[in-house]
């Protein structure tokens, strides 16, 4: 049965709290309210939040807009958006008019961004993994891709990389650089990096 803690650790609400007809039909408004979101169906989605923002549904509301933020959106302004959102519809009262648009901006905000599961199938993924590698070669295959130690990992950081002798010198030329760099960070990279190996070097 689904239930919302408050801050103490204690129960808010709880699914308990509803008939079966109203879980029933909370559930599939959530259902409806995702799968808008993931097909950009904008107003059917604000319609399934705008239905969900009562006295009774709004805690259930709010969870479900959090949970797709990172399960089907995963854009870092869209997540703080949204929780930004139901932070002030929880201080309006989830059945006022204000809270309400909070809900179906949150819907809308959603159903327009762009979409990105990977997260949500990594897990996917990994459960599968766990489970059946053993008995699938392409899972197994998988794992043993994301599993392999790369030699650039073995760094001052590792016991490993101590061992090897690994320190500044490696750490500036292999294990601190990075890929999809801002462009004033691609500048200043271009004259750091040379700089300290040089002086690296010369302090051996």
């Amino acid at each position: 049965m689904e239930t919302q803690l408050d801050l103490r650790g204690k129960v808010a609400h709880s699914e308990e709290s509803l008939t079966s007809k109203e879980r029933e039909e909370a559930s599939i408004l959530k259902s409806m309210l995702q799968k808008s979101v993931r097909r950009g169906e904008v107003e059917r989605a604000m319609y399934a939040s705008y239905k969900l923002s009562t006295k009774k549904t709004g805690w259930i509301l709010w969870k479900r807009l959090n949970v797709i933020a990172v399960e089907d959106v995963l854009d870092s302004n869209v997540i703080v958006a949204v929780s930004e959102l139901g932070r002030q519809a929880r201080s309006y009262g989830y059945e006022t008019w204000d809270a309400k648009r909070c809900a179906v901006a949150g819907a809308l905000l959603m159903a327009e961004a762009q979409k990105d599961r990977r997260a949500d199938e990594f897990l996917e993924l990994m459960e599968k993994i766990e489970k059946l590698a053993d008995k699938d070669k392409e899972l197994a295959q998988k794992l043993q891709t994301l599993a392999k130690i790369e030699d650039y990992v073995l760094d001052m950081h590792t016991y490993q990389g101590r061992k090897m002798g690994r320190g500044d010198l490696f750490w500036y030329e292999v294990s601190s650089e990075t890929v999809n760099k801002k462009p004033a960070y691609e500048a200043w990279r271009k004259w750091f990096k040379p700089l300290m190996i040089k002086i690296v070097k010369k302090e051996k």
